[in-house]
């Protein structure tokens, strides 16, 4: 019978790399056959011809080399409205998928958190979402006692490690609460949306993970998502406690910065006056400079708050910085113009519509980024063509020169 098959019917052999049965109706086919054919063979040995070429071109990265450049493929892969959608999902304003069944998170109270209510289920749903980024062991639950006037209980953080490369010792941290409060008005244990406070930190902290899972870095990031903040920074004090931090060369605290009344995209960065913050701070305004970000800041030292998880690493001697909203009148020259008071501080009018300027809130976070990847090193993540085509080559290879 004359074969009138197209042409991808005569490399049948290398379509059968692909697919271990042939198509219904033709013969098996051994790759010998396609000696006697001359067209045939020339179209192989172009095929051939092509992926020798490919193997043996020079090393192609999958990420751009350069930090400049990486950061920029960092920002690449986000978006505001993939940031926003965490807000959202974490404020009850959407229905969210935990363990396939549907529900919807109304508030993040810790004491809601961890007694098993089914409209507090942010631990499992964050922790559900770094499982399908990263490998298991790189994830730790990091639970702690917490007592109060009448009972013990076991809370717990959420800690995702990406080890570093040339300086693993050397620990770079990017930090959000992700509890959540309402005390003005409201029950904590059925309302505390809190899409600002803290919100936008935890959104940023998610993308961290999704995002840094895809490249490498010099030193060891952890990205950590702290329960207990705001009832006396429960989390982080129990992690200082029982984790090392002599290695810890930075911490970056993500907490409450997008309301934006003014649009004068204004934000404080609390640096203290422990040696090595201030350089932590730096780094933030070289990339907001870098980047195009358009942010202005306070930039405060001795003014510096306490009123988050930064305090915690700071009572430990750790470099640390608190990134928040123009929150506190600070007056300090050539800073933020007065204050920019939030009305849902606390409140079940914490929403994303209500209190989160998206524009001022997403570049906030990309700087967040930036800050962490630049402090700890971003490397160039290389694959080179042979190995994705090495076992095609390999197979050809064994189509001209077959074994006795």
């Amino acid at each position: 019978m004359i074969d009138k098959r197209p042409f991808f019917g005569y490399a049948s052999p290398i379509i059968g790399f692909f697919n271990s049965e042939p198509a219904q109706g033709v013969e098996r086919r051994t790759c010998m056959p396609i000696f006697r054919h001359p067209r045939r063979l020339v179209c192989v040995f172009l095929l051939l011809l092509s992926v020798q070429l490919a193997c043996n071109l020079p090393v192609q990265s999958v990420n751009p080399t350069g930090e400049t450049a990486v950061i920029d493929d960092l920002y690449s892969r986000t978006s505001p409205e993939q940031w926003a959608s965490w807000i959202r999902k974490l404020s009850g304003a959407e229905p969210v998928q935990i363990g396939g069944e549907t529900t919807t998170i109304t508030t993040r109270y810790s004491y809601a958190m961890f007694t098993g209510q089914d409209n507090a289920r942010a631990f499992d749903f964050i922790l559900e979402q770094v499982q399908g980024w990263v490998r298991p062991d790189q994830i730790e639950i990091d639970p702690y006692p917490y007592t109060d006037a009448e009972h013990t209980y076991t809370w717990k953080n959420i800690i995702v490690t990406f080890p570093g490369t040339t300086h693993a010792d050397e620990v770079v941290i990017l930090s959000a609460h992700f509890d959540s409060i309402v005390v003005r008005e409201g029950d904590a244990l059925q309302a505390a949306p809190g899409a600002n406070d803290n919100g936008t930190g935890v959104a940023t902290a998610l993308e961290a993970v999704r995002l840094f899972s895809s490249y490498q870095f010099e030193r060891t990031v952890k990205v950590i998502f702290f329960s207990g903040e705001e009832l006396g920074l429960q989390g982080s004090r129990a992690y200082v406690e029982d984790h090392p931090t002599g290695n810890i060369v930075a911490v970056v605290n993500l907490d409450m910065f997008g309301y934006d009344s003014n649009g004068d995209r204004c934000i404080e960065l609390h640096v203290g006056t422990l040696p090595g913050s201030e350089s932590i701070g730096e780094a933030f305004l070289q990339v907001n400079q870098e980047y195009g970000l358009n942010l202005s800041f306070d930039f405060l030292t001795t003014q510096a708050t306490d009123r988050s998880d930064h305090a915690s690493f700071w009572a430990k001697g750790v470099p640390a910085i608190l990134v928040i909203e123009n929150f506190f009148d600070d007056q300090q020259p050539g800073g933020c113009q007065g204050v920019d008071p939030n009305p849902n501080y606390h409140r079940p009018g914490d929403t994303l519509d209500n209190n989160v300027n998206l524009s001022t809130a997403y570049d906030v976070a990309r700087g967040g980024l930036g800050t962490v990847a630049r402090l700890a090193g971003p490397v160039r993540v290389e694959r080179s063509l042979q190995d994705t085509w090495g076992p095609l080559r390999e197979w050809l290879s064994g189509l001209f020169n077959p074994q006795p």
